[in-house]
C-alpha cells in the first residue's frame, strides 16, 4: 500500500517509471530495470555523464547517457554500446533526467500487463476478497 502511495506522489510531481528493455545501459542500468525519470528537470539542465530518457519515434523510450553537447543537440550513448547514437536529443525528444532505478523489478512489470500476468493478479485480487468477505 505504502508502495502504490509512493508511486502516485512521484509521478505527481513528475517522475515518471520506465521499464529498461535491453542491456545497452548495462552494467549502470541492466535490463529489466525500472529506471524513474524526471520530467521536471530541464533540457537546458542537462550536463555531459548524465542519463537521460528521450523518444525515438512515437512509441520507443530511450535511456542513454549523454557524452557530448553540440549546438545542435545533445549526443547520448548507451554504457554497453561501442558508438555514439546516430540522432542527437534535442527539446522535441528529451523526456527527462533518470534519477534512479531499481534493477529486476521491470520484468515483474511486464509480466502483469501481459494476459497471463493480468488473470493471475485478478485471481489473487478475488482470492483476497472473498477470503475478507468470509473471514469469521
Amino acid at each position: 500500500m505504502l508502495t502504490a502511495v509512493l508511486l502516485i506522489i512521484m509521478y505527481l510531481c513528475g517522475i515518471h517509471p520506465y521499464v529498461v528493455a535491453t542491456g545497452s545501459m548495462t552494467p549502470t542500468i541492466p535490463e529489466g530495470s525500472i529506471c524513474f525519470v524526471n520530467h521536471n528537470i530541464s533540457y537546458d539542465s542537462i550536463v555531459i555523464g548524465d542519463i537521460i530518457s528521450f523518444r525515438i519515434g512515437e512509441k520507443t523510450q530511450v535511456t542513454h547517457r549523454v557524452v557530448r553537447i553540440d549546438a545542435d543537440g545533445l549526443v547520448t550513448q548507451g554504457d554497453a554500446n561501442k558508438t555514439e547514437d546516430t540522432s542527437k536529443v534535442v527539446p522535441n525528444n528529451y523526456t527527462g533526467k533518470t534519477v534512479w532505478s531499481v534493477p529486476k523489478i521491470g520484468y515483474i512489470v511486464e509480466f502483469m500487463k501481459s494476459r497471463t500476468g493480468k488473470i493471475l493478479a485478478g485471481t489473487v485480487f478475488l482470492i483476497l476478497f472473498v477470503s475478507v468477505i468470509f473471514k469469521k
